[in-house]
């Protein structure tokens, strides 16, 4: 090569040279790394992670784009890595632009596989990817002690000396977590090179680490020395550390104040007194020293004010452990905004990370983002923010993911409170490998699981399995014992028998406001429709047949006629149980899960205003069948009856999630037949020595949401119209997709099918298969607001809500 000079890439005011762009990387990916003990693999990650960049081709490429083809430039470094006896980290420099492949077999010659590429490079020879100017190794004067001190895979081992699954488990996630820290460390620097965006929480640090590191020597030098990188990876560390602590402090601050409006109020009514409790009681443990991170359960009654009393013990628990953030995990879309909301007003929005589809951030272009707006896309893409609010699919499918965009984040989630909200809904068939990656954070990653809930599952068994083999004591931070519970207690609950869907119509017309729940959307459009004919404005329907911007405004009506006192009859499937702020003076549940019971419940005599005697919740059977998956949680509420005859206690609840889980006491939970309930896709099973790392196949499989349906778009409203019609031309975004999410009816294939058939429906794009097309609702007669999308003949649909 004639040059001296390397560049990594060009922008409008010139261009980066690798020296720059390398030590960058290697010291944000080793100052990130750091927070959980791996500061060498993440510096050494970064450092040679574009090696490929000292080729000719690539040079070339950078110089005149027009004429020249794409290099690879991973595959150099990964190939570095692994001669020096460097997998882990090698991986993760190998997946840092199209993400985390499968590891293969050693006999794979090429393919996508890590093993195929590695073969396919070392078997070309000079021609390969490490046909390299030699000036890389002077410009990035790496000692081979650097690599010495590189982490080896599986540093726990079993007694025989073989590979346990345990050790195997903790390698891959360390695989995910350095990847992390090098996809964001890679693209911060990227970011601060090409566009310096100074409302990125992350350019004070950008700048500092580019004035230690000499901007000019970097420019115009060689890489500074190994142990001067490593330094500066060190204050990356430092600097990072005291901003988390400097905002958890201020939030701290801010908690403990709203906390003495509440606590100090001289008028507190019997109720306040226990919310009061459960308050302080969640500030005294998170201040207190002995409760160091770890895993603690949170079980408080619907109406105690466990919301506030749980982001109270977080925050004060970070600040008591140098922790970083407070990330609040939340299962349903919709109650996050309720959520968000609350913490907004006590904390500011400049707190607060709302990281889900429709955040408002989310559904705006950039050029339409306000400041806070664009703040809070750059911080969602790393999770550099002092309060995350998610959900439990964005949480647990990042952690099991192979993409870039999705795992970025990981590393931020070392050394955070993580507090899952409505802990009871953690997927069944999921559910092994949920609680397995709260093991590994809470274990390897100094984090902190709260499990918060009114119902709290029982999990002991499974706790026992994945931290340590052991007997695992789980704090409980309530104060609440079960006569506190009976303070709460707002409601009766009866089970009332077998009912006729018409007799149920007409029992629920002799109230003047009620709630029904039902299993299927079908049953929920029949009895509306019964109600309807005697009084249409005052009943309503609530289904995933109507989409969201009709649900949303539906609701409020709804709020609003209770609030007058008017007729309100309300028949819905299960999405208005968890977490939506509605009170009702009666209400109706077809059998299902004792969980689901009680978050039905919760919106009977929400506010108390009147005797649990008279706040009836009647539990009934009726004909028309139910989604398979709902059988079993039948089985266990039917169980759980014949042992309890009051069901709101936590005696009966956790008898009822023993019988669900099938963890009776005495097993253990690789002796319960069916286990793989509880691993459907054999996530962990994928985690063994056996299977060779299949990060991509891993990623492909854990799908929370996991259902063979379709999108059909409604032109509902102006905005409906003019959404569906920019999807018709052609002009799709993922912005698009995402203000489009609140239009949208889930529907099951063979529904569609009736649906194309007469011509009902228009089909978006050119695709082989339904699932990879778009659909825009053609015939608006089908739909309604009040009652949703007509599916006659519904068959299968109780898997909705």
């Amino acid at each position: 090569m004639k040059s001296t000079t390397f560049y990594a890439r060009t922008s409008d005011h010139g261009y980066e040279t690798c020296v720059e762009h390398l030590s960058m990387a290697g010291c944000l990916a080793g100052g990130f790394a750091q927070s959980f003990g791996y500061l060498d693999d993440g510096l050494l990650a970064g450092l040679v992670h574009d090696l490929g960049k000292y080729s000719d081709a690539f040079q070339r490429r950078i110089q005149d784009p027009d004429h020249s083809g794409l290099v690879d430039h991973s595959t150099a470094g990964a190939m570095l890595l692994v001669q020096n006896g460097c997998p882990l980290a090698s991986m993760a420099v190998a997946g840092h632009h199209a993400g985390l492949p499968d590891y293969g077999s050693q006999g794979e010659l090429e393919g996508p596989t890590y093993c195929g590429r590695m073969n396919k490079a070392f078997s070309a020879g000079n021609r390969g990817p490490l046909a390299l100017a030699d000036a890389w190794q002077t410009q990035l004067d790496i000692p081979q002690s650097a690599f010495l001190k590189e982490t080896r895979p599986s540093n726990s081992m079993a007694r025989n000396g073989r590979l346990t699954e345990q050790s195997f488990y903790s390698d891959m996630m360390l695989t995910r977590m350095l990847f992390s820290t090098l996809v964001d460390g890679d693209r911060l620097d990227a970011e601060f090179f090409t566009s310096n965006r100074e409302n990125r929480v992350e350019h004070r640090l950008l700048e500092s680490l580019k004035e230690r590191l000499g901007s000019k020597a970097l420019a115009n030098g060689p890489a500074p020395t190994w142990n001067a990188l490593r330094e500066a990876a060190m204050m990356v560390s430092a600097e990072c550390d005291a901003e988390n602590r400097d905002r958890i402090r201020k939030l701290t601050n801010i908690i403990e104040g709203k906390a003495s409006q509440y606590l100090d109020n001289p008028n507190k009514k019997s109720l306040d007194v226990k919310r009061c409790e459960l308050l302080a009681q969640c500030l005294a443990c998170g201040k207190d020293a002995s409760y160091g991170t770890g895993l603690y359960t949170l079980t408080a009654p619907t109406g105690s004010g466990k919301t506030i009393s749980s982001i109270a013990f977080a925050l004060e628990h970070a600040h008591t452990n140098n922790l970083q953030r407070v990330i609040y995990v939340i299962p349903y879309m919709s109650i996050i905004d309720q959520t968000v909301s609350q913490f907004e007003k006590v904390f500011g929005e400049d707190a607060v990370l709302p990281h889900y589809s429709e955040a408002p951030y989310q559904l705006k272009d950039e050029s339409d983002m306000n400041e806070m707006d664009l703040k809070r896309a750059l911080a969602a893409e790393n999770w550099n923010a002092p309060i995350v609010v998610t959900t439990a699919v964005q949480f647990f499918e990042s952690l099991y993911s192979n993409k870039t965009s999705r795992c970025r984040k990981l590393h931020n989630m070392a050394n955070s409170v993580i507090v899952f909200d409505e802990a009871q809904t953690l997927p069944v068939p999921y559910l092994r490998p949920c609680i397995r990656a709260i093991a590994e954070l809470v274990e390897q990653y100094g984090s902190t699981a709260v499990l918060c809930t009114a119902t709290q599952p029982e999990l002991q068994p499974l706790f026992d399995e994945f931290f340590g083999g052991n007997h695992v004591q789980v704090p409980e931070i309530s104060p609440f014992t079960n006569d506190d519970r009976d303070s709460f207690r707002r409601v009766t609950i009866e089970r009332i028998g077998d009912i006729a869907l018409d007799t149920l119509a007409a029992q629920l017309g002799n109230h003047k406001q009620v709630l029904c729940v039902v299993n299927t959307r079908k049953k929920a459009q029949y009895l509306y429709g019964c109600l309807a004919e005697d009084d249409c404005e005052g009943s309503f329907c609530l289904t995933t047949l109507q989409c969201a911007a009709d649900r949303q405004r539906l609701l409020g009506e709804i709020r609003d006629r209770l609030d007058a006192g008017k007729q309100c009859r309300v028949v819905s499937t299960s999405l208005i149980e968890a977490g939506v702020d509605i009170d009702f003076p009666t209400a109706y549940r077809e059998e299902t899960g004792l969980d689901s019971i009680i978050q039905t419940a919760g919106r009977c005599n929400r506010e108390g205003r009147h005797s649990a005697s008279e706040s009836m919740v009647y539990v009934f059977s009726t004909e028309g069948g139910c989604a398979p998956f709902l059988l079993q949680n039948i089985a266990a509420f039917r169980t759980t009856t014949t042992n309890y005859d009051d069901l709101n206690t936590d005696d009966a609840i956790r008898a009822y999630f023993k019988e669900i889980l099938c963890l009776r006491d005495g097993n253990t939970v690789g002796k319960i037949v069916g286990n793989d309930a509880l691993d459907k896709h054999r996530i962990l099973a994928l985690h063994s020595p056996e299977e060779s790392m299949p990060f991509a196949t891993i990623a492909k499989r854990f799908k929370l949401i996991d259902t063979p349906t379709v999108p059909v778009y409604i032109p509902l409203s102006d905005e409906g119209v003019r959404l569906c019609e920019q999807l018709e031309q052609g002009d799709i975004d993922r912005t698009l997709f995402r203000k489009l999410g609140k239009y949208a009816v889930n529907v099951w294939p063979h529904h569609l099918e009736k649906l194309q058939s007469v011509g009902a429906v228009l089909a978006i794009g050119q695709e082989e298969t339904d699932e990879e097309n778009c659909f825009v609702l053609r015939d608006m007669t089908l739909y309604s607001s009040r009652l949703g999308l007509k599916l006659d003949d519904v068959a299968a649909d109780g898997i909705f809500m």
